[in-house]
């Protein structure tokens, strides 16, 4: 009798979990759905084939996607960095340059300044020769740097 109590408790547990797991997906899905409306990142279907249209803001046929974070303005190198964009170091502004980890503005000053003096840079081991950046430094910004034309 011992063990048939346990199986009908070890059963009623695993419906617990399985409720409350149930709950929370229910609520995500709710707050998810929540947080689309607000920012107005809904889908719309389409009248003609069904399938869904992105919403645009002026009422062109095209919708433009912006590259700004709904919750803190523009995206930042990081954010931009999983989306699969890199930096042009050769072509990159002093700010964007300042964004990427590991470097200051006092470094980045230092990277334009080289750039500069040099013309380009070549390959990614050129920036050694850049005042404040050494191997681990160079290591910690190469994900972040689009291919140079000679690599």
């Amino acid at each position: 009798m011992a063990i048939r109590g346990s199986r009908e408790g070890n059963g009623g547990k695993r419906r617990a979990v399985l409720l409350l797991s149930l709950i929370l997906l229910v609520w995500n899905v709710c707050a998810t759905a929540q947080r689309a409306a607000k920012v107005g990142l809904l889908l719309s279907m389409d009248r003609i084939d069904g399938s869904p249209v992105l919403p645009s803001a002026s009422g062109n046929e095209t919708a433009v996607l912006s590259a700004e974070s709904p919750r803190s303005g523009p995206l930042t190198i990081r954010q931009k960095y999983l989306l699969g964009k890199r930096i042009d170091i050769n072509n990159a502004s002093l700010p964007d340059i300042s964004e990427l980890p590991g470097i200051s503005d006092k470094i980045a000053a230092a990277v334009v300044e080289e750039r500069n003096r040099i013309g380009r840079f070549r390959s990614p081991g050129d920036l050694l020769g850049v005042k404040g950046i050494k191997e681990k430094r160079l290591q910690k910004i190469l994900p972040f740097l689009a291919k140079m034309p000679n690599n």
